[in-house]
């Protein structure tokens, strides 16, 4: 899935809350930054998401949105637009652990300025409708597989910067 964000998706919006301890309890539950500013992929930042099965089988639900750090206030902000939340996906169906996730894309910003970036993803666990269980996160680092193309990189966030 691509994102393409403008300018007027970095309009404040309330801070994220921190992650939950149910990342603690599962550490094959993770979010990660797996793409940044890269030549091919100029302005594109991409989150990878990993979700276990629970137990009873629910289906894996997640939703990605990003974050840019407001150097002024020292805090993140959620991106306020459209282009900045890829709405929740359904993941996978229960049986497994499953990783997925989406590519974002900004404009450059202009020479001499940068856009710091993170995602910040809320996870469910769903029995049809009903929410079984839940958890939100923060990307982290550490998640790096060089046998996986999908996570060669494995970062916090993701500085574009011209």
């Amino acid at each position: 899935m691509l994102i393409v964000l403008t300018a007027a998706a970095l309009a404040l919006a309330p801070a994220a809350a921190t992650a939950t301890a149910k990342t603690a309890a599962h550490t094959d539950l993770w979010a990660t930054v797996n793409l940044c500013d890269t030549p091919s992929k100029p302005g594109a930042i991409g989150v990878r998401v990993s979700i276990p099965r629970e137990r009873g089988a629910p289906d894996q639900w997640a939703r990605i949105r990003l974050q840019w750090f407001d150097g002024d206030a020292r805090a993140w902000r959620l991106v306020h637009s459209s282009g900045g939340d890829a709405g929740w996906a359904h993941f996978g169906i229960g049986t497994h652990l499953v990783q997925s996730g989406t590519t974002f894309t900004f404009p450059l910003p202009k020479a001499g300025a940068r856009i710091v970036l993170r995602g910040m993803v809320d996870v469910e666990w769903r029995d049809g409708t009903k929410v079984v269980d839940r958890a939100r996160m923060i990307t982290t680092a550490g998640h790096k597989d060089g046998k996986d193309r999908q996570r060669r990189v494995s970062r916090s966030s993701c500085e574009i910067t011209r």
